[in-house]
């Protein structure tokens, strides 16, 4: 991670902290009784503009630009940010920078050429500060919870939105909202919009009273009946639940620097005081408690390091990172706090003075552990990709194990009277089921998952195309059977991610499964899907009588689409003809 842009602003960090320890000296000289709770080393709290602007002009946000546009690209965010958090020491305005460098690298990759000329220049420059505005009072990252509204009227477009707790806020000069946009399909509903905190009807209420990061700014941002230009859209209609989780994914990789920053800035500071102090005629770092303090930090900035880079890198071969994210915010949250509190106990009685910097930069850790994200809602993120991956990977006891695909239309001969048997022993108490492995829609596929040569389970699959607001969508039916004796090993998991392998090839938007045992209810989850809380309907094949489904139903939409949430505003789901 380190390298010549790193370097760079390594050197502007250490001269920022230098100044701003200059400065603390000054106040602590003028004023012997400083207020309970000073920021840092003494400096005044609040988001440094002059500062945020001459890193802009030393070239920090250009740096996190595409190469395309004159920067090294998220490489570039991260070195920079990197090198000036480990020599400032100041996790506050490095947050603040850290948000910036979102917002720029998000107008650069979803701004219209107009956008990026009007609001771009102002923002590498460091003359504007940016936020990114998700969070409100009922929807924290929960993007698909969104209250704030975009309607379209004569004089363009009217947003009402109230965010809270956004980093930033209060010196935020553009700042990117999330909101849903009224008169569109419920698909394209969530969108992001560039705001103007100048514009009349915004308001920015600052927060004071955070237990750290008094060197970031934020706050609640309120927009009442705001007028924005018709083109204040970001990106295309119905783009801000993929834009979002881009700039999360960012966020959380960002914020993992700002980990690693910590602890490498605990190490050098404990190090030069375990070298310099003497205690009982020899250094201080001959102690062997000393060591162990030191040692644990060491390994916690090797092991944190070598997680961000290795991140890094599967994010530019576009590969999927999303639980190791929440491996790099435990083990770094974790690992930087430990550090702060080892570093106070090297320093001694010196560790419990504020001007130290050991006690600010603890309180800074315990805010960024809730920034991004709890602790504790990553170790539910993480605990489900877990129970995926073990899904996917467990070996298998008895022997080999073996998944085929089968058309229905020419299926190996005897394999739908084992396909009826399997189904028979696993569902003894559904007489609909009995003689055949589906209700009365003859699926398309079957795949097939067998040991030591017998059949263990499968998972049918019936397409079919279903009307929804005006457009037809590929919908897959889906049914599952494992033999009671290869239950609870994995099968299911493994049938249903080979089958939605099969579906995101095909184009299908909405896998449809009905929960016939409570029992697959957990596989289901696990895999990704949601229950659906309106009516599912179909008409029987004998006499076309509406029936509305009476089993709980469970969706997943592909492609990261919100098909769901366009289901659930219609009230409803209908079927056609038959079920699966």
């Amino acid at each position: 991670m380190r390298s010549a842009l790193y370097e760079r602003f390594r050197t502007l960090g250490d001269r920022y902290r230098a100044e701003r320890a200059k400065v603390g000296r000054k106040r602590r000289r003028a004023d012997p009784h400083p207020s309970p709770l000073p920021a840092g080393e003494g400096a005044p709290t609040g988001l440094d503009r002059t500062a945020f602007q001459q890193l802009g002009e030393a070239g920090m946000f250009r740096a996190a630009l595409e190469p395309a546009l004159g920067g090294e690209g998220l490489t570039g965010a991260v070195h920079a940010l990197a090198g000036f958090a480990a020599g400032s020491g100041d996790l506050g305005l490095a947050t603040s920078l850290l948000t910036h460098l979102v917002c720029v690298r998000l107008l650069a990759h979803a701004g219209t050429q107009a956008q990026r000329a009007r609001h771009l220049p102002r923002l590498l420059s460091g003359e504007w500060v940016g936020a990114v505005a998700n969070s409100e009072p009922r929807a924290g990252t929960d993007i698909l919870a969104l209250r704030a509204r975009v309607v379209p009227t004569r004089d363009g477009l009217r947003l009402d939105a109230r965010k809270c707790s956004i980093t930033n806020v209060g010196s935020a000069d553009l700042a990117i909202v999330s909101a849903r946009l009224a008169g569109v399909l419920p698909s394209h509903a969530v969108n992001l919009f560039l705001l103007e905190t100048a514009c009349p009807g915004v308001y920015m209420r600052p927060v004071t009273d955070l237990t750290g990061l008094s060197t970031s700014a934020t706050g609640n941002l309120v927009a009442r009946r705001v007028v924005l230009p018709s083109d204040a859209r970001l990106g295309e209609p119905g783009d801000g639940v993929r834009l979002f989780r881009t700039t999360f994914t960012e966020e959380r990789l960002l914020t993992g620097v700002l980990y690693l920053a910590a602890v490498r800035r605990c190490l050098e500071r404990g190090m030069a005081h375990a070298q310099a102090r003497r205690t009982f005629g020899e250094p201080l770092g001959r102690h062997q408690y000393i060591q162990e303090r030191l040692v644990r930090m060491r390994v916690a900035e090797e092991t944190l390091e070598a997680l961000l880079d290795s991140t890094l890198g599967a994010l530019s071969r576009g590969e999927d990172v999303f639980g190791t994210l929440s491996i790099i915010k435990l083990h770094g949250v974790e690992a930087a706090v430990d550090a702060a509190q080892g570093l106070m106990r090297v320093l001694g009685g010196k560790g419990l003075r504020r001007g130290e910097g050991a006690e600010g930069m603890l309180r800074d850790l315990l805010c960024l552990s809730v920034f991004g994200g709890t602790v504790e809602l990553h170790k539910v993120v993480l605990y489900n990709e877990t129970v995926k991956a073990r899904g996917r990977a467990r070996p298998l006891p008895g022997g080999d194990e073996t998944l085929e695909v089968h058309d229905t239309g020419t299926l190996p001969p005897g394999l739908e009277a084992e396909l009826c048997a399997l189904v028979a022993r696993t569902f003894p108490g559904e007489p609909a089921l009995h003689g055949r492995y589906y209700y009365d829609t003859r699926p398309n596929l079957v795949v097939t998952v067998r040991r030591n040569g017998g059949l263990a389970g499968f998972r049918a699959i019936t397409f079919r195309e279903v009307m929804l607001g005006g457009r037809m969508v590929k919908v897959a039916g889906l049914g599952i059977a494992v033999a009671p004796e290869h239950q609870r090993q994995g099968l299911g998991t493994r049938l249903t991610h080979r089958v939605l392998a099969l579906l995101a090839e095909r184009g299908v938007e909405l896998a449809l499964a009905f929960l016939l045992t409570r029992s697959a209810e957990k596989l289901l989850r696990t895999t990704g899907f949601s229950r659906l809380t309106v009516p599912v309907t179909y008409l029987a094949r004998e006499g076309g009588r509406l029936i509305t489904e009476s089993m709980p139903a469970y969706g997943l939409a592909l492609g990261g689409s919100a098909l769901l949430e366009e289901i659930e505003a219609r009230g409803g789901l209908h079927l056609g003809v038959g079920t699966w």
